[in-house]
């Protein structure tokens, strides 16, 4: 490898993807679980700048497609109220986890997509 961003550029392969929505949709998942990541390195503060930032792409990418699907949200951001919060005040419409399904014990062991395909865990 002779640069340290070149794996990168190899998953991004050599072509964009052929369809704009799908690209957006995962995008979305990408930024919900950077949104999750930040909120937990925020800590005891459990909002930072960065987590406005990622808000802010999160609502308009959001308003130009439409919400992500629950399945989708690190667990975290669902247990918490930040997902159907965060949707709720930018009046974008989204279909609400049941109580039952938020605290569903295998909610965190569902597939996560993801740039790099599906995992498991780290929701």
């Amino acid at each position: 490898m002779e640069h340290r961003w070149d794996a990168g550029i190899t998953a991004a392969g050599e072509q964009p993807p052929a369809d704009l929505l799908a690209a957006v949709a995962e995008e979305l998942i990408a930024l919900w679980n950077d949104l999750a990541e930040a909120m937990r390195r925020a800590g005891a503060q459990s909002w930072t700048v960065e987590c406005d930032g990622l808000v802010v792409r999160i609502v308009m990418l959001s308003r130009l497609t439409s919400a992500t699907p629950w399945e989708w949200i690190p667990a975290s951001l669902l247990t918490s109220g930040a997902y159907q919060g965060i949707l709720q005040s930018a009046g974008i419409t989204f279909a609400a986890p049941s109580l039952d399904e938020i605290h569903d014990p295998n909610l965190a062991r569902r597939p996560v997509l993801s740039r790099r395909g599906p995992q498991t865990g780290g929701r």
